[in-house]
This record gives C-alpha cells, structure tokens and sequence, in this order.
C-alpha cells in the first residue's frame, strides 16, 4: 500500500521551491519517482502531480501548425489549458469532441487552449482532417512535455494554468472516468473556479 507522505512535506516543497524544475525534482524525490517502475509508482506520480500545483509553469515558446508564435508568458492574465496527445492515442482522441466544446463555451472568455503533440505538422493537419480538434496545435513539441514540464510518457496529459501562470491543477489519463463527470465537465469545473 502507497504510503502517503505528510501534507507538511508538499507545502514546503511549495513553498520553497524556486521554480517549476527545483519544485519538480523536490516533488519527485519526496515520493521516490526516480526508482523503477513498480505497482505503486502511478499512485505516486499522481501525488507528484498534486505536489507541483502552486508552481509556476515553465515558460516555452513554439509555432503552431498555423505559424503562430505562442509563448507561454504572453498569456498571463489567461487560464491556459496544456492537452499533452498523440494520433495514435485511442483516450486522446475520445475525448477531443468534448474539448472542442470547452473551446466553443469559452470563446468569450480569457481562456487558450494548446496541444502539443510529438508529430509534425503534415501528420497533424492530416489528422485532423478526420480528427477536428479545435485547441491550437503544437507539432514536435515532446521536448516541451519532457524537457520543460519533465511529463512521464503516458497520454492524455493535462495542465490547467491560473491567469498568474501557476499550474492550478493537472492530470495524466482520464481521472473523470468514475467521477460522475464527463469529459466537458471535468475541465469546466477546473477552468471555472479560476475565471
């Protein structure tokens, strides 16, 4: 059984940390996710994942499939909502019809919404000729999800950002499932509290 680890712990990693990655490696060091793989460690990458909320997201710049330049510091004053996907992935593309209507409610919101996926833009945007996906497309963008928020390579991966740029909350596969919430309202509930 996973022993979960004193609240105090997480607040002062919190608290003290300087950044994203020092918050990140003190997060993953207090649950041991440097070790192997074993039954426990995605109970333990999940508390991780609680332990870095409050952090400040690291920064990143990257072109759309459009050729649009975004950079994660621009968007402050914004909730921001980071999909982290790829095409082969069956959970990812489940969901992508209820993401399109998290993007259409909030269209009159301060709300953006990006993916990132490891494809390149031909893949994507033929893709996404049977696959609409409404958030704005980040193609080769796995050194974001490795090298900038060191994301464990599992599908679909989320993030929901405060309008400070500190991560509010964030999630690996489908946490909904059992919840009693549907996709739609999963992220709703997420983004609303922070609008």
């Amino acid at each position: 059984m996973l022993k979960t680890l004193p609240l105090t712990l997480f607040l002062t990693a919190t608290l003290n940390a300087q950044s994203y990655q020092d918050q990140h490696q003190k997060c993953s060091e207090a649950l041991n996710l440097k070790g192997e793989i074993d039954s426990t460690y995605f109970l333990r990458l999940k508390e991780r994942d609680i332990c870095l909320v409050g952090s400040l997201a690291p920064n990143f710049t990257a072109k759309s499939t459009k050729g649009k330049e975004i950079e994660l510091a621009q968007l402050k004053g914004k909730v921001v909502v980071l999909n982290f996907w790829f095409t082969r992935c069956e959970p990812c593309i489940a969901e992508m019809p209820d993401l399109n209507k998290l993007v259409a409610h909030y269209s009159n919101n301060d709300v953006a919404f990006i993916s990132f996926a490891p494809e390149d833009t031909a893949t994507l945007n033929s893709f996404f000729k049977k696959h609409p996906f409404t958030f704005t497309a980040i193609p080769e963008s796995d050194t974001i999800r490795r090298g900038a928020f060191k994301l464990f390579s599992i599908w679909p991966y989320s993030i929901v950002i405060d309008r400070q740029g500190r991560i509010s909350k964030m999630w690996f596969g489908n946490p909904y499932m059992g919840s009693g919430m549907n996709v739609f309202e999963f992220y709703k509930e997420a983004i609303d509290k922070l609008l």
